[in-house]
């Protein structure tokens, strides 16, 4: 309860108000199950994207997907790196009753996101399809037994995962090429699903191909739904015996892993993963300085490369640049242009550069800030604030233009149809736009320091 009641209100101060919150909810619920009618009548009408049993199981298998990543990564910092570990754990309660309790909570708000989406889904497809009352006594089941999946399949798919991480966090190299060949991956399959597209393009001609290509998929993909195949089968009537054996099969077998390996590994991992944070022995050794401005310049270097999270955060948006502009400009390629047209590719170009590039300059809006209450620490030992600054303006700015580099290379090569003059006044201009937001932001950043952050 005590870690219930930190993630929703539980107390009952006033009963009125609860009963008249309660009716608002559940207003909310028909509200929401009527727009479902609606939209899957024009799914179905007027978009042509046909509204059936490989609809159902296509929709129940992406929302379930997503809700085994989220719980699977919430269960990661919930379950083992929670900073209330080392009080729940103190207290006089058994380790299962923690280990449950925390997989209890998930499994409430898993059970109110179906409530709040999946089932007035599945009610307005009952209302458009006539379905009898058998369908909306299998949605009863399933309200209660959806949501035991993600959190039992996240409780086994979390340990490897947290092991994976412990063993990333101290190997930054390793990260890094992992993140490079998956980008080079993200990138390939990327152009293989752009190469199916048809040109010159034709909107009509592309709607329909997409219509039937997105039917094509829904069906197919009820192959590979597994137990969620099942349970699309068993809300339509379909052996409804044999699929619920299975589901409930499927569920004894998950409860079965989770109480053999993940109670017992719970513990453990949740009390070490701070005790043992750190392993690597640096020898102390003071070594005097004669440059002020390269020391904290390869201080900025150093934060970089040992926690790829902060690399991400600063520079996640500038990975995504070259995703953004290739798909952007192979459709623009693919539609027949006019000289002035082409102009607005190009200007098109240059403003998603800038929105992407300086939406990048965090680490320098922030600069100042990031630092805290720490940064009164140079009355104690004063040094040349200038040159602090100017060493973490110069490393944000030399790593967004050489990301920047790298990007327009990348530019030129996959789509030969522009030209390399109008490919590198565009990188001048988004290079020098860029050093100029840098500087303006770290001005910002230094006229009004938050410290007491």
């Amino acid at each position: 309860m005590i870690q219930l009641s930190s993630k929703m209100k539980l107390k009952i101060t006033n009963q009125k108000k609860f009963i008249a919150n309660l009716a608002l909810r559940l207003l909310g619920l028909i509200v929401i199950t009527v727009v479902m009618i609606f939209m899957l009548y024009f799914f179905n009408n007027v978009l042509y994207i046909p509204v059936n049993v490989y609809f159902i199981i296509f929709v129940l298998f992406v929302t379930q997907l997503t809700s085994i990543i989220a719980c699977t990564t919430g269960l990661m910092v919930d379950l083992y790196a929670s900073k209330d570990n080392a009080i729940l754990l103190s207290f006089p309660a058994k380790h299962d009753e923690v280990f449950t309790s925390k997989l209890l909570v998930f499994y409430i708000n898993e059970f109110l996101k179906n409530l709040s989406f999946l089932v007035p889904l599945l009610i307005a497809f009952g209302v458009i399809s006539n379905l009898p009352l058998t369908f909306y006594l299998n949605i009863l089941t399933m309200i209660f037994i959806l949501p035991l999946l993600p959190v039992l399949l996240a409780a086994i798919i979390s340990i490897p995962i947290m092991y994976i991480r412990q063993f990333l966090q101290t190997r930054n190299v390793v990260t890094l090429v992992l993140l490079i060949i998956f980008g080079v991956f993200v990138f390939l399959g990327l152009t293989g699903l752009l190469d199916e597209i048809p040109t010159p393009i034709r909107i009509v001609a592309l709607y329909n191909k997409f219509v039937t290509s997105l039917t094509v998929f829904m069906q197919s993909s009820a192959k590979y739904a597994l137990i969620y195949a099942n349970i699309g089968r068993l809300l339509f009537g379909i052996n409804v015996l044999s699929n619920y054996g299975i589901v409930f099969g499927v569920l004894l077998v998950l409860i079965a892993l989770v109480v053999l390996i993940s109670r017992p590994l719970f513990f453990n991992l949740a009390s070490h993963t701070s005790e043992y944070a750190v392993t690597k022995k640096h020898k102390g050794t003071n070594k005097v300085s004669k440059n002020l401005f390269w020391t904290f310049f390869k201080k900025e270097f150093t934060i970089s490369i040992r926690s790829s999270n902060e690399m991400l955060s600063n520079y996640v948006l500038l990975i995504l640049f070259p995703f953004v502009v290739y798909v952007l400009n192979y459709i623009y390629i693919g539609i027949d242009r006019s000289t002035f047209g082409t102009k607005l590719v190009i200007a098109f170009d240059i403003m998603i550069s800038l929105l992407l590039v300086t939406a990048s300059n965090t680490a320098s809006a922030t600069a100042i800030s990031v630092e805290g209450a720490e940064f009164v620490l140079l009355k104690t030992a004063p040094s040349d604030t200038k040159k602090m600054a100017w060493a973490k303006v110069a490393f944000n700015m030399i790593a967004s233009t050489f990301i920047i580099l790298l990007i327009f290379v990348l530019f030129q090569l996959s789509l030969p149809q522009f030209s390399p003059t109008d490919i590198w006044l565009m990188f001048a201009v988004v290079v020098f736009v860029n050093s100029g937001h840098i500087l303006w932001s770290f001005q910002i950043d230094l006229l009004n320091p938050k410290l007491s952050d």
